[in-house]
């Protein structure tokens, strides 16, 4: 492992099968060779930042949510006169250059619930806790099976579940929500990452943050119109409007080149690019010299996930377990993109979006932990309650973790003793929260 260390250029060697570098550290240049390339820049790269009609005319302030987080006020001044290309991957300023403006936050997502509170005075945010137990927590592997056997026979039903429990634990969270709130058209966290916010609700029912329309143009210096034709006159406008990946280092192996039509003109797609990978992971160009790590999303933590994406790309890579023919990683890739443009049908989603239990379920087989067939309800599963029932009820119906993966001897993968103790510390009533 190498930091401070820059990648220029890649080049991919027909004839000897390598990859040449150009690598920058502390000002001097060098080139290496490698047989394999490994691109872990993920999918939240590059801020996504709309186009707006007039944009260009507004003479107040334009941020995205990257860059919020982290400049000082000195630097925050600078950006008032720049157009937007220049500052968009800068990082801009805290609250506190803007106290007493009024400002136009772009978006509705956890950056913008966080943005929003801590320009009303919130220094940070809290998550939050429901009956003492964050709500991330509450979803469980049982939770999961049982929700997509349903899934996959009562689409609707399992939909209606869902959107049902997240609306009870909302109204529970904030019982003095106004009960003519409609919340049915919130996307569900199978598409996309759930809003949880400490302050957003209270500081809105508080009238320190007004939801209003999106952004549709900038009709004067400091002058905006909302898409329901409302004008408003703000300082600044704050776009909490996510990210896009970016792997332009590839060069002719960039995986977002094609674009399926579909896709692009699906209004979901956001002017984001869909990822042409087998599995989310392997190049269908080079899928043997060529792979990609952080452009797989689900409800599912994300350090768990990409633990066993690489575990499955090692094991691949290194001939214990084989990628499928060509025509099959084709078809796959061809299935996902025609899901993702259905959801994108009907309104955003990430582009790097998959089916969890359906990748769960390769990735488990491929990086070779075999967990999945002791955690359900098949005969390894029960052979399990039956000797450790401590640590069959906790892996069903505690909190997923990557320790798991190193838990079972199967011949495959190397195990850690301190698996199992790690697994109940971390889901025992004392653990630190």
């Amino acid at each position: 492992m190498r930091l401070q260390t820059e990648a220029l250029h890649v080049a991919f060697n027909e004839e000897d099968k390598r990859w040449t570098l150009q690598l920058r550290k502390n000002g001097h240049t060098a080139t290496e060779v490698f047989d394999k390339l490994v691109l872990a820049t993920g999918i939240n790269k590059l801020p996504l930042m709309p186009r707006i009609d007039g944009l260009d005319a507004f003479e107040g302030e334009v941020v995205h949510s990257a860059g919020y987080k982290r400049l000082d006020e000195r630097r925050a001044t600078s950006v008032i006169t720049k157009s937007l290309p220049e500052f968009a991957n800068e990082c801009l300023c805290r609250p506190e250059p803007f106290k007493d403006k009024t400002i136009l936050v772009v978006g509705l997502s956890n950056s913008a619930a966080d943005t929003a509170t801590t320009l009303v005075g919130h220094a940070k945010q809290l998550p939050r806790f429901m009956e003492g137990t964050p709500m991330d927590h509450v979803f469980t592997h049982r939770k999961g099976v049982v929700l997509e056997t349903i899934q996959a026979f009562a689409p609707w039903l399992a939909n209606k579940m869902m959107r049902n429990f997240l609306t009870a634990s909302t109204r529970k969270a904030f019982p003095e929500l106004p009960q003519d709130w409609d919340l049915s058209t919130a996307p569900l966290p199978t598409r996309a990452p759930p809003i949880i916010s400490e302050h957003l609700i209270p500081e809105i029912l508080a009238g320190n943050i007004t939801l209003v329309k999106g952004l549709k143009r900038v009709v004067g210096r400091t002058t905006i119109q909302l898409e329901d034709g409302q004008e408003l006159e703000v300082d600044a406008i704050l776009f909490c409007t996510g990210y896009k990946a970016d792997f332009s280092l590839a060069g002719p192996y960039d995986p977002t080149l094609e674009q399926p039509q579909g896709w692009v003109d699906s209004v979901g797609s956001n002017s984001r690019a869909l990822p042409k990978l087998y599995r989310n992971i392997f190049s269908l160009q080079l899928p043997h010299h060529l792979a990609f790590i952080g452009t797989i999303a689900f409800a599912s933590p994300a350090f768990l996930v990409y633990d066993l994406a690489s575990m499955a790309l090692a094991r691949i890579w290194s001939g214990q377990h084989s990628l499928p023919g060509m025509d099959e990683m084709t078809a796959q890739v061809e299935r996902q993109h025609q899901w993702l443009t259905s959801l994108a049908a009907e309104g955003t989603v990430i582009p790097a979006w998959v089916q969890g239990a359906e990748w769960m379920a390769w990735a488990d087989k491929a990086a070779g932990p075999g967990v999945l067939t002791r955690i359900g309800y098949g005969f390894s599963a029960w052979m399990l309650w039956m000797k450790d029932r401590q640590l069959s009820k906790v892996l069903l119906d505690g909190i997923p973790s990557p320790h798991q993966f190193r838990l079972f001897e199967n011949g495959q993968t190397r195990i850690w003793s301190g698996a199992r103790d790690e697994i109940l510390r971390i889901n025992s009533a004392t653990s630190d929260q």
